[in-house]
């Protein structure tokens, strides 16, 4: 065979690493028919979580944590006759704490869900950036690798040897039919306050495509 022959392949790579922080998502929703009660409610349970959050800063553990703003909105629900019943008022606000010890935000969780206004959204578990970087870029690696190995292998069983590059790029970029693949993709996990929290792990995955000549 003496013309040029294209070979076009993907590449992949995936690892799985240990968390090493968490992210809680906690929500403080309060309904009550009078509108200042509702929000005094939320002011209270609120204030509860932020006070637990600055001890758990104190103690260690936590990284960082924010808090949103309290809204409120109001409606009438209908009643089982068809009418409408009074105003009901919904207060509510979100907070979202990071943590880098799975202890320390089990008991944080256990503490703050024992008000009944509080509730646990979830947790997403996630590396720290320079951990990060460092994987992203050695799945990249890797995954070039695969690429390249591809090529080689259906390359020899066509009785070629001499393999060049051409175009590399992200999965998704070289075919336009094709969905596109992030470097990266973080699993999430929802968490129970009745257990204990532990880290998930969070898979680092990369996808490239990549065309070749040989001959």
């Amino acid at each position: 065979m003496s013309e040029d022959v294209t070979i076009t392949v993907r590449g992949s790579h995936v690892e799985r690493i240990s968390a090493e922080e968490g992210v809680a998502r906690i929500a403080v929703r309060v309904e009550h028919h009078d509108r200042s009660e509702a929000m005094a409610r939320l002011a209270a349970s609120g204030q509860r979580v932020r006070e637990d959050l600055e001890r758990c800063a104190a103690s260690g553990g936590l990284v960082s944590w924010t808090s949103s703003r309290a809204q409120i909105f109001t409606d009438r629900p209908w009643g089982p006759d068809g009418t409408r019943l009074d105003p009901v008022h919904h207060a509510s606000l979100e907070l979202r704490a990071v943590f880098d010890d799975a202890d320390a935000l089990s008991a944080w969780i256990d503490t703050a869900t024992a008000d009944p206004a509080v509730q646990l959204d979830g947790i997403d578990w996630r590396l720290t950036e320079a951990t990060a970087l460092d994987a992203r870029d050695r799945v990249a690696r890797a995954a070039v690798q695969d690429a390249v190995a591809r090529a080689r292998s259906y390359a020899a069983s066509l009785g070629l040897h001499h393999v060049t590059a051409i175009e590399i790029a992200d999965a998704g970029l070289l075919s336009p039919d094709s969905a596109p693949a992030g470097p990266m993709m973080m699993k999430s996990a929802a968490a129970d306050a009745a257990v204990v929290v532990r880290p998930d792990e969070v898979v680092v995955a990369v996808g490239v495509e990549a065309r070749f000549s040989a001959r």
